[in-house]
């Protein structure tokens, strides 16, 4: 079989969602998201996403990002491309078609100066954190067998909010906290800065971005809840933050840890998200060692793993 590799084309749209159902099965994409995530980002070019076409037929689909555009707040990634999605439909798989859509990237990735591809998240419009080992264990054998090496292996978390119960030691914790003249509070106009600070500050990467739209959002008309601030009258120490079920991102400055502000944090957020109507919260990313020190007490379940690989380009 020799498939016709070439760049992606406006009318291939809803043959590309349709090959991305098919081999993406416990992904699926919505016309909306990809428009969002896909076409309507600023770093997105046709030439880094290669289409494979077999007898008129379009059977496969890689998209690969070089940035364009700089991520505020974050350290470059100029030497880094991304690969965030590949699929062939299952009856054209393993007859060549991956290896050729792959390499079509790649070509692309190095023509734009990039010494290095990362099969992994890409800020800020990643589908997920990698390969899932599970779901879709040929696909890490294919990367593998190409040069791809495993650098690490985050875990998606989930926990049931129908009998949420936050701990008396959370609650008291929470009053000493109190006490001594920090604040927990959803998100206020006066908190808009020094939360940006915070973030830029603390978490050099794309939680600057999180915080300036939704905070955006919720003076549109979303719920304060969705951002939920540590504070004491020299500054914010922490945030939690909600998308619908989604929970996360979560972060403490790094000299307050270890006085359970995460955990008070991350108890208000997961109240807030059951008071919206939610009855789940999920992330995709976190590492086992913050998963057994916060998530797994709040009934947090591993539901996935994911292979973050890379690979040097010569």
């Amino acid at each position: 079989m020799n498939p016709r590799i070439r760049s992606y084309e406006d009318n291939d749209f809803y043959s590309v969602l349709g090959v991305l159902r098919e081999a993406m099965v416990v992904d699926p994409i919505s016309v909306e998201r990809f428009t969002r995530q896909v076409l309507l980002d600023p770093n997105f070019r046709a030439a880094g996403a290669p289409i494979a076409i077999v007898d008129g037929k379009k059977v496969g689909f890689c998209l690969s990002i070089a940035r364009q555009t700089p991520l505020e707040n974050a350290p470059s990634d100029a030497e880094r491309g991304y690969v965030t999605l590949l699929g062939v439909l299952p009856e054209y798989q393993r007859q060549g078609i991956g290896t050729k859509l792959v390499a079509a990237a790649e070509e692309y990735l190095l023509g734009q100066g990039r010494a290095i591809v990362m099969v992994s998240s890409y800020a800020p419009n990643y589908f997920i954190p990698g390969v899932d080992v599970n779901a879709y264990e040929p696909a890490l054998n294919f990367f593998q067998k190409h040069g791809y090496v495993e650098v690490y292996r985050p875990l998606a978390m989930q926990t049931s909010l129908w009998d949420l119960k936050i701990p008396p030691w959370i609650c008291e914790r929470r009053e000493k906290l109190e006490e001594d003249g920090m604040l927990f509070s959803c998100f206020t106009p006066s908190l808009a800065l020094p939360l940006i600070e915070f973030a830029r500050k603390e978490f050099p990467g794309d939680w600057v971005r999180v915080v300036r739209e939704t905070g955006a959002k919720i003076l549109a008309g979303d719920s304060p809840m969705r951002l939920i601030v540590a504070h004491t009258k020299d500054g914010v120490i922490g945030f939690s933050h909600f998308e619908n079920e989604r929970f996360g991102p979560i972060g403490v400055a790094q000299g307050q840890r270890g006085r359970c502000i995460g955990q008070i944090l991350m108890y208000a957020t997961l109240d807030a998200q059951r008071q919206a109507g939610f009855r789940a919260a999920w992330f995709l990313w976190s590492d086992d060692k913050t998963a057994e020190q916060i998530y797994n007490g709040a009934g947090f379940k591993e539901t996935r793993r994911f292979a973050l690989l890379k690979k040097g380009l010569a």
